[in-house]
This record gives structure tokens, C-alpha cells and sequence, in this order.
């Protein structure tokens, strides 16, 4: 995580951000301030060993992912801890429900993410969040406070996660395995997040990034293809945007329902600096547009016609 990209992509967004967005910013400000605190204070954490260019390479044809491999040794004690800090966090900037705080200050997260089945953390992450939802609401926590404690374990988890993700995604790319193909975060199988078509002179059929907001990796992904379901039928897939705002779109995907929120650096609309944490945050209003196609504004347009 790149706290001088992050602050300097807020502050080249905040004269054009109406109310709410900036609220939001600022709150994501401190949460990413705290995760990059857990991060210095994890250093080089627990060493993490790098799949053999062969055991890579079987385990990506075969479905598996680069931590299913090679897991992350997580401790359950300092990540009880972090995910406490961040709770702290978000109580004190006043994001939590007063029915959410009070069912999520007092737990003692680091017993709780150190029963048996919690401890996957480091293999597989989705899979370890699932779980974590169902312990919380073992606690006896209503749906709610639950689903909002699972977001601060999954924001809490990045810290712990993120330096193995940049040497995963550095080993794929030394075996010369194809990233484009992955629809799934490779190291960590979770969705990705947020896509982005960076900027040039021919953009046309250039390749996106896709990018994770769990472990923090970033791959390339063939442009016209969904990044859901994978198909390439140019003709169901979509973009769409807030009129006036080309550069953040949602590319829908009529095969699977789906869609990825994208953002566009074409010449003239050069986002810069840049930060994935930064547009996850800003393109949050797009989700509406995922449910209503209609609020876009105008028609949609096929990816032919970007």
C-alpha cells in the first residue's frame, strides 16, 4: 500500500468530490493510514517462501492459487489485535451503527480468529471470511453487525497478506504464465475489485489491469473479455457511466449478470496520480448504475465503441 500515491490521488480528487464521496475518503484515509501502520509494524513478517517456477506453474493450470500453495503464516494473536485497532478505528471516526458498536467493541478478536476453523487466513482468504462471518454470528451478533465485522477482518488481513501478493505476482510474471487468463485474483482467488485501462497513444486493445483489493495484486486481463464469467462475446458485454464522467465506467456482462468497475486513462482523460484504493472508493456510486443501468444517463455502449 502506497500511503504518498493514496494522499496524492485525494488530493487531486477533493475540489470535484461533492459531500458524501469526501466523508467517505476521509474515513478510508484513516483505515488505510492504519493499515499501513500494522504493515511497518509487521515488517517482513513470518518468512515466506515462493512456489518452485513448476509448482506455480501446475498449481495456476490446475485451478489453485499462488497462497493455496505457499500459505501466509499468519499469527491469530497480532491479527486479533489488528482487527481490534481497526475497529477503534472506525468507532472513533463515528462509521460504526451504535447496534454494530456495541456488538463488535468487546469481542476478544484474537480468540476468536484463533479457533481451529479460522485458521486459513493465509491460504485462502475468501474462504477464511466466510467462516469468519459465521463465527461472529455464533457470538450472537444480528447479520448486520456481522457483515460489518467481516469487512474490518478483511481490511484488517491486506496488511498481512500484501508482500507475499507482490512476490507472487512478480514470480508469475519471471515463469511466463499468462496472466490474462485469471478472473480470480491469482495469489489469493479472491474477485478482483476495480479494473483499469491505463493511458497511451493506442489504448484500443490494450489489456486491463485487474486488481485486488484483499491481497493488494494487480494482472493484466484481456480488454474485451468479462472479468466475471470470462466470455469474449463482445456483443454482452456493456459500459457505462455517470453522464459527464467518462472516465469511470462499469463494464456489465449479460451472460452472468456481473460487472467490474473501470476506470479509463485515455489521453485526455488522464487520471494522475493513481491509486486503486482511491478509485475503489470514488466509484462506489457506480454500483447503483450495476442495479439501474437506466441512471447512467444515456445509452450504454458496447466495447467495440469505448
Amino acid at each position: 500500500m502506497n500511503i504518498k500515491a493514496i494522499d496524492a490521488a485525494i488530493a487531486a480528487y477533493r475540489d470535484g468530490l461533492d459531500a458524501s464521496d469526501a466523508s467517505r475518503l476521509a474515513l478510508f484515509r484513516e483505515l488505510w493510514g492504519a493499515q499501513d501502520a500494522i504493515a511497518q509494524e509487521l515488517g517482513e513478517g513470518p518468512a515466506w517462501r515462493v512456489p518452485s517456477t513448476p509448482s506455480l506453474i501446475d498449481a495456476l493450470q490446475s485451478g489453485a492459487t499462488v497462497l493455496s500453495v505457499s500459505p501466509v503464516r499468519i499469527d491469530p494473536a497480532l491479527l486479533g489485535k489488528a482487527i481490534e485497532r481497526l475497529v477503534r478505528c472506525m468507532d472513533y471516526q463515528g462509521a460504526l451503527a451504535p447496534e454494530a458498536s456495541a456488538a463488535i467493541a468487546g469481542v476478544d478478536w484474537a480468540k476468536v480468529v484463533g479457533s481451529p476453523v479460522l485458521l486459513t487466513a493465509g491460504a485462502q482468504p475468501g474462504a477464511w471470511l466466510e467462516d469468519f462471518q459465521g463465527a461472529c454470528a455464533s457470538l450472537g451478533m444480528d447479520e448486520a453487525s456481522a457483515r460489518v465485522a467481516t469487512l474490518i477482518a478483511s481490511l484488517t488481513l491486506r496488511p498481512f497478506l500484501e508482500k507475499a501478493a507482490q512476490r507472487a505476482i512478480k514470480a508469475i510474471a519471471d515463469a511466463g504464465i499468462d496472466q490474462r487468463r485469471f478472473t480470480a485474483c491469482p495469489v489469493c482467488g479472491c474477485e478482483p475489485a476495480v479494473a483499469r485501462v491505463a493511458g497511451g497513444a493506442a489504448t484500443k486493445g490494450r489489456p486491463r489491469t485487474l486488481w485486488c483489493g484483499q491481497c493488494g495484486a494487480s494482472w493484466e486481463f484481456e480488454r474485451v473479455r468479462c472479468a466475471r464469467c470470462g466470455t469474449r462475446n463482445q456483443g454482452h458485454l456493456h459500459y457505462h457511466s455517470i453522464e459527464g464522467d467518462d472516465a469511470h465506467r462499469i463494464q456489465s456482462c449479460d451472460e452472468c449478470g456481473g460487472y467490474i468497475r473501470t476506470v479509463f486513462e485515455e489521453d485526455e482523460l488522464q487520471l494522475a496520480p493513481f491509486s486503486f484504493e482511491v478509485e475503489d472508493v470514488v466509484m462506489a456510486r457506480l454500483d447503483a448504475i450495476a442495479a439501474d443501468p437506466s441512471i447512467a444517463g444515456g445509452a450504454a455502449a458496447g466495447v467495440g465503441e469505448e
